[in-house]
This record gives C-alpha cells, structure tokens and sequence, in this order.
C-alpha cells in the first residue's frame, strides 16, 4: 500500500497519472495488439526504429541498441500474445527514455522509490540481473522490468514522451531527487 502511495505521487508529479472525478472508476480495457502499436508509433516518431525479427538466438525477446536508435522484437523467441510483446517493448523503451535523459535512470535520486522496486521484484528476478549485468547497469535493468511489468500502457507512453520528446526537460529527476514539472 504504501509503495502504491509513493508511486502515484511520483506518477502525478511526473504527469503520468489523472485524477479522475470522484466516482469515475472505469475498468482498463485489456491490454491488446493496438496498445504494442500505439508504443511502435511512439517511438518511431521519435525516431526509434522498431524491427521484427525471427532470428534471435533463444532466450532473446529484443533489445535495444542505442548505437543505431533501434529496437529489435524477437518474434521467434516470445509468445504470439500482445501482453509478451508489450511487456518487452515497454522494457526496451525505458532504456530509450535512460538514454534520451542523457544515460540516467529515470529514478535518480529517489532511493527510497529504488529500494521499493527491489524490494517488488520478484527473487528469480533479482538473481537474474545480479548474474547477468555488471554493477553499473543493474539499475538500469530493474528500472526497465519494473515500469515493463507494473506501470499500465498510457503511462508508459507519456513517460516515453516526457522523457524523449522535444519538450523534454534536460532531467525529469534532478540528481537531489526532485521531480521537475
């Protein structure tokens, strides 16, 4: 609960999340194809290329390499699902938006937030990215399966665009972990 609370401040400092009128509570809609596109769209508008590929080696479900702007999709590696697509997607996107706020993380600053999404992710998890990235980009990678698995798909993409876009601030998240509006 708490962290729910920290989040949705964070989220509504950040812009991402609306207060709707007291006793408008719709339901999201399921979680589909046109979502994974309107994330395509979004990041090829800003100049991401997203491409298709059924010639990963196993085990890969997509990347992102910021030397060429583009993010690679695995077909052939994850489920034929909307929701594997866009989780993978999500994930790689938020190493665009680490990128685009000039190789920082997004929650810079805000160690608490931080240890709160340690302390969410699930231990197989943890293990994973603590065997299979160095120190310096375990962050990174927590940060991306965290917004990947828990931030819903209109919320990601205005942080996308926040975090990339023309308007974009030089940080959204000074180094003293303030929010910039």
């Amino acid at each position: 609960m708490v962290l729910r609370s920290l989040l949705l401040s964070v989220w509504l400092c950040l812009g991402l999340v609306q207060v709707a009128p007291l006793g408008a509570a719709p339901e999201p809609p399921p979680l589909g194809w046109e979502q994974v596109r309107r994330l395509e769209r979004s990041l090829q508008l800003l100049g991401v290329n997203v491409l298709h590929s059924n010639r990963c080696a196993r085990g890969l479900e997509g990347l992102y390499d910021h030397r060429i702007t583009q993010v690679l999709l695995c077909e052939n590696t994850m489920p034929n699902q909307p929701e594997s697509h866009w989780n993978t997607l999500a994930h790689e996107s938020v190493h665009v938006m680490q990128i685009c706020r000039q190789a920082l993380p997004l929650t810079r600053g805000l160690d608490q937030l931080q240890q709160k999404m340690l302390a969410a992710t699930a231990p197989q998890e943890k293990l994973h990215i603590l065997s299979a990235y160095p120190p310096e980009q375990r962050l990174y990678e927590l940060e991306a399966r965290w917004v990947a698995n828990t931030m819903d798909p209109d919320a990601v993409i205005r942080l996308l665009e926040r975090s990339c876009g023309p308007q974009r601030p030089a940080l959204l998240i000074t180094p003293g972990g303030q929010v910039l509006s």
